[in-house]
C-alpha cells in the first residue's frame, strides 16, 4: 500500500536534485568565416550571447568575492564558448578580434 507513495517520493526527490545548468547559445554554422564580414558577425554573436547570458545568470556564475568585477562573467562565458568551438571557428574568432582592434576585456 505504501510502496507507490515511496516510489513517488523517490521520483520527485530525484527530479528536484537534478538541476539544469544555464548555457549560452551560439550559432555560427551559417557564417562565411573566410570573409571579414562573417568573422565580424561571429564576434558580434559571441558578444551578444555573452551579454544575454550574463544579464540573466551573472549571480550564478560570479563568486561573491568577485561581484565587483563586472567583466568576470563575460570572460568566463566567452572562455567557455571558445573552448567549445571547433578549432577553425576559434581561429576565425581570434582573427575577428584582431581585425576589430579589440584587446583586453573587450568583447
Amino acid at each position: 500500500m505504501f510502496l507507490p507513495l515511496i516510489l513517488l517520493g523517490a521520483c520527485t526527490t530525484g527530479a528536484a536534485a537534478m538541476s539544469i545548468e544555464p548555457a549560452a547559445r551560439l550559432v555560427f554554422g551559417d557564417l562565411a568565416l573566410e570573409d571579414p564580414f562573417g568573422r565580424a558577425e561571429l564576434r558580434a554573436r559571441v558578444a551578444a550571447a555573452t551579454r544575454e547570458f550574463c544579464r540573466h545568470h551573472e549571480d550564478e556564475v560570479t563568486p561573491q568575492v568577485l561581484r565587483n568585477d563586472r567583466f568576470y562573467c563575460f570572460e568566463r562565458v566567452r572562455s567557455a564558448m571558445l573552448a567549445d568551438m571547433p578549432r577553425e571557428v576559434r581561429r576565425a574568432y581570434k582573427q575577428a578580434m584582431r581585425e576589430a582592434g579589440a584587446n583586453g576585456r573587450r568583447l
